[in-house]
């Protein structure tokens, strides 16, 4: 099966006070037409830069690819000039930010930021762009759409909020869509009916959704595989049923098990000790050994690879490798 979207060994590097801080490291993603891919991890791992990386957005004169690919169709976007991967941003590609407030601009109406997007892209008059806008506000179960195309961004709520950069994110039917914690600002209820909502306009429109998130039970409800992220780097990719049944790196395990469980035997939470790593002293071996129950002598000194163990499943631990775990 071809791949829309490749990640090849991605590297990205801010400057800080401190010097130059690696925050993502040779990763690699692959995203096929049409999946739902989960990319899962702490705080601090990486997940967002690399979004930011993929969708050229990172922050002008403080952050920089250093190193690796990102591959649209075939295509290098490294290669393109600014103007060139515009035209592929919210158009082939496009992203559902993790804070709607901030990513809406607030003097402008919700209709006139979609309407925007569609006339950028599609080439069209006035008139049929805000069609276009009313008729993403309707497709994305708001009521009263053209109504709340003349409002402004501080006058809806947080689902509603989110509900229109969805809107905005799919007005152009995008090949591929990058989701940043798209529900992490709200409420249960209206976080399943986010999910509903993105995985009914991806099976309409084909899209292939690359889903950054935290949550475990988001992406055993969404997705068919999974990218498991830990200080930068990938430390362990599967399937989805295969993760949560036979799970091998320890840090993997760690987040399996500080999930509440709703039945069966009286379960206790049982937290990762320590925090991540800070990006500027990262340990010498293994990324996660400081906070390991596994660690070797080896573990300290060795830095692991990214190893296929089982057939379609990918491993970064020296010990998982070797059959000790």
């Amino acid at each position: 099966m071809n791949a829309l979207l490749e990640v090849q060994g991605l590297q990205t590097e801010f400057v800080t006070r401190s010097g130059v801080v690696r925050a993502v490291d040779g990763v690699d993603l692959v995203l096929h037409k049409g999946e739902t891919l989960g990319v899962v991890g702490e705080s601090g791992c990486g997940k967002s830069v690399t979004s930011m990386s993929i969708m050229g957005l990172l922050p002008k004169g403080v952050s920089r690819i250093a190193g690796g690919d990102i591959r649209y169709n075939g295509t290098s976007l490294l290669s393109l000039s600014a103007a060139e991967l515009r035209k592929i941003r919210g158009n082939k590609m496009a992203m559902i930010f993790q804070e709607p407030m901030t990513s809406l601009n607030p003097v402008f109406k919700i209709g006139s930021q979609i309407a925007e997007t569609v006339r950028f892209h599609m080439k069209v008059s006035k008139k049929e762009a805000w069609s276009k806008a009313v008729e993403m506000l309707t497709k994305v179960g708001i009521p009263r759409p053209e109504q709340i195309a003349i409002e402004y961004p501080h006058q809806l709520s947080g689902g509603m909020r989110q509900r229109v950069m969805i809107a905005m994110a799919m007005a152009c039917g995008p090949e591929v869509l990058i989701a940043d914690e798209p529900t992490t600002a709200l409420d249960v209820t209206i976080q399943a009916q986010i999910l509903d909502l993105m995985r009914e306009l991806q099976e309409a429109q084909g899209t292939a959704v690359l889903l950054i998130t935290h949550d475990l039970g988001v992406v055993a409800e969404t997705c068919q595989r999974v990218v498991v992220m830990y200080a930068g780097q990938v430390v362990e990719e599967t399937d989805v049923k295969t993760l949560f049944r036979q799970p091998k790196h320890p840090y993997t395990r760690g987040l399996l098990a500080s999930l509440p469980q709703l039945a069966g035997e009286q379960h206790r939470l049982e937290p990762i000790p320590g925090s991540v790593p800070n990006p500027a002293e990262m340990p010498k071996g293994c990324r996660f050994a400081p906070r390991c129950a596994f660690r070797t002598d080896v573990c300290d000194t060795v830095p692991p690879e990214l190893t296929e163990v089982e057939a379609g499943h990918k491993c970064r631990c020296l010990l998982v490798q070797e059959g000790l775990l």
